[in-house]
């Protein structure tokens, strides 16, 4: 976490922010399935002579991530913490800060994705040690089929606030020091009997060790269900955290579906169960409208080319005669069409050349309306699915969230999300998600998306199923048991039928309608449920008492389920009951028939990871104003839903509280609270002062410092990291010089030397001179020389895109002569069979065929003449004529039959992009031949060689 996190504070009336220099950092993963616990401990040092009154310590996390533990030490001041609520946490704080001891504290920011701690009273010359312990879920990922661990290196700004973590404004005190330890490493550890078969970081170089684990003697036996990675060193022994640190892993029966139960090692009793799925079934496909949501700010410049590429699969993988559209978003949005349209061969066209004219032109980064605008835009005798892609943040976006969830709420609208870039926030894709019914998944610059957005689309063409339950069953079925807590646990069976129903009254006023009896319209005994209130709006007097269920199970609606998608659900199981469960089961229904899936239960032994992932799952929940609390009711059987907002509030932050103090949890209204224990002897307090003084700040020169990026990273961007420069993110703020705003934007070089240009985004050292080629190992790093600056008038690779200077500026004309120059300088690349793919991809037709040419033969790479040869004497074979050569049908088939051939001998690794592609393609020569053999063409003879056709390629 170097660089753009870390403590900081500011002296009295210096506005400039000062930071702690950090001396070493330490991370440590464990992976179990698809959960992760992370310990990471990272050391600062206070240089000066005097004592820093408070320091602010910012770091980020996925959404969903929950810190479960949180220790500190300064200098010899040892600090113990508990979490406790938001409002105990800080009072304790002040109280000790005030009494000139040593605390911190840590809250959650408003947005879930970044926390921060304050920490009082550090004395000079002071060394802080931190170890925060967090657990999350791990996503599955599209790309590849694996498990995506990452942990997060920066704080992406937020647009639409003043906050600005990634650019501070460093002091002397501030430079960064030289790291004198750093690591990172990973274990993981799958279920017996699966069998780890890569371990891959694509994002970092690593060392990879398969059959153990980092803790593992080098004599014990291998384990295949074991592995471990760490980071190599770089730059003297020291990782530099540039970007997210990302592994992904890929397991043999990683998508078997698995049941994991833990017992809590101090509450007596106490279990919580994790179940992972990733389905595996053939439900027929949907036909819904789609509607595709792309975010074309400013920030997405870099991300177009790619984005084309995935639109064109997106399009191009579409089933003939689905609904679709296309709307960007920036500042104001916009439609490809006024309504969405069928997808034909004229849509097709149409969609194409639209995709040729995107560009990240469109300003700031305004979701919300154009999300509510795709909404009311629909098409209302169809389903709805909204793919939204961003590599930003928005302001307010609870406000997004709750509109989206009113939206999904009757299961006619979904809502999926992908995150592109290490600046996308994981709050606002996870929760679109989330509130969405969908799923999310992110994708740093350095990863294509193709097969991501494929994944999403077959998402989307799944049918839309929404009543799946889960229920537990034991080994003993002494009485009708299963504990899974649904709608209608604590109802009577009459109460059910009303709840499914949607009815809103009260069952028993439901039944005093259907009766005779006369209902007075004045009852001076009645008193509304909720009407005591006091003046300023807050509900007065004792909260209502709301029992939860015997077993909370998170979500408290299991989400649609996605064909290759991870979904996990948790259960907190009822400590009263001492049953022992055996295996899960889950059911549904859907046009097709009846959905059911059984899990056998894995005890794992003791320990608190799941019962914290489970117990955060609820608090979002509850947090977010749903879950198991919307189908509660009081010790007077009054509806939680009917209750003032105020009072519904205040019950959602006591059981948020009450969950998060039993399994010290943070969340919105619980913190981390560090106060002093004990302090160190004297002899060890001096050996921490020599200590400190052999961390002492060290400046690097910026001309000494090596220049590292990953191989996608434009140079400037690693200029820039090397000399501490701030760096444009996505984002932007209103009306600002981001996001191509109107202000103009300034860069800086790295010998000091500034760019002013006016308007639009800024110039990337990457136009300065060609960018590097991408290699074909990943997690590779390239080292590069600064290019020597050229100053403002002179010559440069690129013109400024979105710049609104005059076209007949001496600094533009400039531009593009340079960039005319190189282009004819620079020889062509071959093409990589990545290109050749998606090329083959355009050449296919709307509805699934090709056609017989010369650029789809010069992209299989053989020779038209010899395959035509080949196929005459496969023909001849059968004693039939090829006098008169083949017909345009014939023609047409069996180019499409080598097309389909190719992608799958040549493009095997790649089946994810163009599955859907190839499903559209074989369907349509089965259609055709059918149709063929009707008018009596050689429909049934070609059926009978596709087999000979497939060997050609």
């Amino acid at each position: 976490m170097a660089g753009y996190c870390g403590c900081s504070w500011k002296e009295p009336g210096n506005w400039q922010t000062q930071y702690l220099p950090q001396v070493s950092l330490k991370a440590h993963a464990t992976i179990l399935s698809s959960a992760a616990r992370t310990t990471l401990t990272q050391t600062f040092v206070n240089p000066s002579s005097r004592v820093i009154k408070e320091i602010s310590y910012n770091f980020p996390l996925y959404d969903g991530v929950s810190v479960v533990g949180f220790e500190c030490k300064v200098g010899s001041r040892l600090l113990h913490s508990e979490v406790k609520t938001k409002s105990q946490a800080n009072a304790d704080y002040q109280n000790a800060v005030a009494q000139h001891q040593t605390a911190a504290v840590m809250d959650h920011t408003s947005m879930n994705d970044v926390f921060v701690i304050r920490l009082g009273n550090v004395p000079a010359h002071g060394k802080i040690n931190m170890d925060i312990t967090f657990v999350g879920e791990l996503k599955q990922d599209s790309q590849t089929d694996g498990i995506r661990y990452t942990l997060p290196s920066k704080i992406a700004p937020r647009y639409g606030t003043t906050m600005s973590y990634s650019q501070p404004q460093l002091s002397s005190l501030g430079v960064p020091a030289n790291l004198q330890g750093m690591s990172i490493t990973v274990d993981v550890q799958m279920k017996k009997g699966l069998v780890i078969r890569e371990l891959e970081s694509p994002s970092h170089r690593v060392k990879v060790s398969l059959g153990r684990v980092s803790s593992t003697p080098e004599t014990s036996t291998f384990e295949p269900s074991q592995a471990s990675a760490s980071v190599i060193p770089q730059q003297n022994n020291a990782v530099l955290l540039e970007q997210d640190f990302v592994v992904l892993i890929k397991a043999d029966g990683v998508d078997t579906p698995c049941a994991l139960l833990e017992r809590h090692p101090t509450i007596p009793n106490q279990r919580a169960l994790m179940a992972t799925l990733v389905p595996k079934f053939n439900l027929r496909p949907a036909s819904p409208e789609l509607v595709f949501v792309i975010d074309r700010s400013g920030s997405m410049q870099p991300k177009i080319p790619t984005l084309k590429s995935a639109l064109q699969v997106f399009l191009k993988s579409l089933p003939v005669g689905i609904c679709f559209n296309i709307c960007s978003f920036g500042s104001y949005y916009s439609f490809m069409w006024p309504t969405s349209q069928v997808y034909d061969a004229s849509s097709l066209k149409q969609s194409l050349a639209f995709v040729d004219t995107i560009g990240a032109n469109m300003g700031g980064t305004e979701m919300k309306q154009a999300v509510v605008a795709t909404v009311e835009n629909r098409l209302n005798f169809k389903d709805l699915d909204i793919l939204i892609l961003t590599d930003g943040e928005i302001f307010d976006q609870d406000l997004l969230f709750n509109f989206i969830r009113e939206k999904a709420a009757d299961n006619t609208a979904r809502f999926f999300s992908l995150g592109i870039g290490e600046a996308a926030s994981h709050s606002l894709i996870e929760g679109i998600a989330r509130a969405g019914n969908g799923f999310c998944q992110s994708v740093t610059e350095y990863e294509e998306l193709d097969r991501k957005i494929v994944r999403m689309l077959k998402g989307a063409l799944t049918p839309h199923v929404s009543d799946y339950k889960l229920e537990v069953e034991y080994e003993t079925e002494i009485e009708p048991e299963f504990e899974f807590v649904s709608d209608t646990e604590n109802f009577t069976d009459s109460e059910a039928e009303v709840e499914a129903k949607g009815a809103d009254g009260d069952p028993m006023e439901e039944a005093t309608r259907n009766s005779s009896q006369l209902i007075s319209l004045y009852d001076e005994n009645f008193q509304d449920v909720d009407m005591n209130v006091e003046v300023d709006g807050k509900a007065a007097g004792k909260l209502p008492t709301v029992t939860p269920p015997r077993a909370i199970q998170a979500p408290y609606n299991i989400p649609p389920l996605y064909p290759f998608i991870r979904t996990n659900v948790f259960l907190l199981m009822d400590p009263h009951s001492e049953r022992v469960p055996k295996s899960l089961k889950f059911t549904s229904t859907s046009n097709d028939g009846p959905l059911q899936l059984r899990i056998p239960i894995c005890d794992i032994g003791t320990g608190e990871t799941l019962h914290q992932l489970a117990s955060r799952k609820a608090m979002i929940e509850l947090e977010e104003g749903h879950g198991w609390l919307s189908h509660a009711k009081d010790e007077n059987g009054n509806k939680f839903k009917r209750f003032h907002n105020e009072t519904k509030q205040r019950i959602a932050e006591r059981e948020c509280q009450d969950l998060g103090i039993k399994f010290q949890v943070t969340g919105k209204y619980c913190s981390f609270v560090a106060l002093e224990e004990c302090s160190l002897p004297s002899s060890e307090q001096q050996a921490e002062q020599l200590n400190v003084k052999e961390h002492a700040v060290e400046q690097i020169s910026p001309l000494k410092r090596p220049i590292r990026s990953s191989l996608r990273a434009p140079i400037a961007m690693m200029a820039m990291r090397a000399t501490n420069a701030p760096t444009a993110r996505t984002g932007g703020v209103r009306g600002g010089g981001r996001d191509g705003g109107r202000g103009g934007f300034q860069q800086v070089h790295p010998m000091g030397t500034s760019v002013y240009v006016p308007g639009g985004p800024p110039i990337r050292m990457s136009q300065y001179g060609p960018t590097p080629a991408s290699s074909a190992i990943a997690g590779q790093f390239l080292s590069y020389e600064a290019p020597p600056f050229t100053p403002v008038g002179s010559a440069v690779s690129h013109p400024v895109h979105g710049s609104r200077s005059s076209p007949t500026s001496p600094m533009l004309r400039d531009m593009i002569h340079a960039k005319r120059s190189l282009l004819e300088q620079t020889p062509s690349l071959p093409k990589t069979p990545e290109m050749r793919m998606h090329e083959l991809i355009q050449l296919q037709t709307f509805e699934g065929s090709w056609m017989w040419d010369q650029a789809l033969f010069e992209l299989l790479g053989h020779d038209s003449s010899a395959i035509k040869n080949k196929l005459v004497s496969l023909y001849s074979r059968a004693n039939r004529t090829t006098e008169y050569g083949f017909s345009r049908d014939e023609q047409r088939v069996q180019a499409t039959l080598l097309a389909l051939a190719w992608l799958v001998k040549k493009q095997s690794r790649s089946r994810g992009v163009w599955e859907l592609v190839h499903a559209k393609g074989s369907e349509w020569v089965r259609l055709e031949l059918r149709r063929m053999q009707n008018h009596g063409s050689p429909g049934a003879f070609i059926a009978s060689i596709q087999n000979e056709i497939f060997d050609m390629i």
